[in-house]
This record gives structure tokens, sequence and C-alpha cells, in this order.
């Protein structure tokens, strides 16, 4: 600071001192503005591997639905050579028409991504997977892998396409 009655400085710090204060300062700024980014990345990255985590245990699920599935189909018609090829009376009409619903309804509640990915096959979902976890960059990881859905969908959209052309 400048006395203004003696024109002399007032401060107890020399201009050189003052400098030195005042590149510590901006030091220490640009290292919180750095220590920020990188907290924001770690942000970003960890949010990036819990939905990698959801997306993981979603097809675990679905493998598990899908081979329940399967066993119920196959234990269907071993029901049906028990009872000589007729079924029984109420029963089965109303549990296979209960599953036609629980199919029906599982279809509506199904997003857009789960549909197509439904169209998907196995080896084709887990090749995707495979190069999804080869990549290091996150980043990257995520592009790959909204790109891999997007065709899945559009395979999905043209496919629905193809049945409405042959339905009419």
């Amino acid at each position: 600071m400048v006395d203004t009655r003696t024109g002399t400085s007032t401060s107890p710090y020399t201009a050189e001192q003052d400098a030195k204060a005042a590149a510590i300062l901006k030091e220490r700024r640009e290292e919180a503005k750095k220590k920020t980014l990188i907290e924001e990345q770690a942000a970003k990255l960890k949010k990036i591997e819990d939905k990698m985590a959801r997306g993981k245990e979603k097809l675990k699920k679905e493998k598990e639905e899908k081979l329940k599935a399967v066993e119920e189909e196959e234990e269907l018609p071993l029901e049906r050579r028990r009872t000589g090829g007729r079924g029984e009376s109420n029963g089965t009409k109303e549990d296979q028409m209960e599953k036609k619903i629980t199919k029906w309804v599982a279809g509506l509640s199904l997003g857009e991504e789960e549909e197509a990915r439904m169209y998907v096959p196995r080896e084709k979902q887990e090749a995707a997977m495979r190069e999804w976890d080869a990549e290091e960059d996150p980043f990257k990881r995520q592009a790959i892998e909204d790109e891999k859905r997007m065709e899945w969908k559009f395979e999905l959209t043209r496919e629905k396409k193809r049945r409405m052309e042959a339905a009419s």
C-alpha cells in the first residue's frame, strides 16, 4: 500500500515478497482446480463403473430368467405326457394363460434397450461385453457401449419394419 500523504509504501513486505506470495497463491489455486477436476473425473468414473455393474447384474438376472423359462417350457411337455397328452382340465389352461399374460406384461414393461437386447444373440452380447471390458479408458468404453446399443436398436427397428411390410 502507498501512503497518499507521503507517497511511501506502508506495506511491511517488499515488492519481491509480494510477488512471491502472489505466485504461491496462484499455484495453490491451480492445484485446487486440478484436484477438483480429478475428483470430478473420479466421480464420473465411479458412476460409469456402477452403471456397468448394474448392467452386468441385469444381464445375469435376464439370463437366469431365460433359463427358468426354458426349464418351464421343457417341463410342460413332460406334464402332457403324464396326463396322456390331454392336459388337465382347467389348471393347465389357466396356468398357460397366466404365463402368456405374464410374458405380455413383462414385454410391455421392457424398455427399448431391453427389447433390442432380447433380439441380439447371446454370443454378440458377450462379444460386445468383452470388447467393453478390454477398453481401459472409461469414456471410450462408454462410447463403444452406447454405439453397440444403438446398433442393436437399429437392428430391432429394421426387423419390426420388415415384419410390418411382410404382414401388409
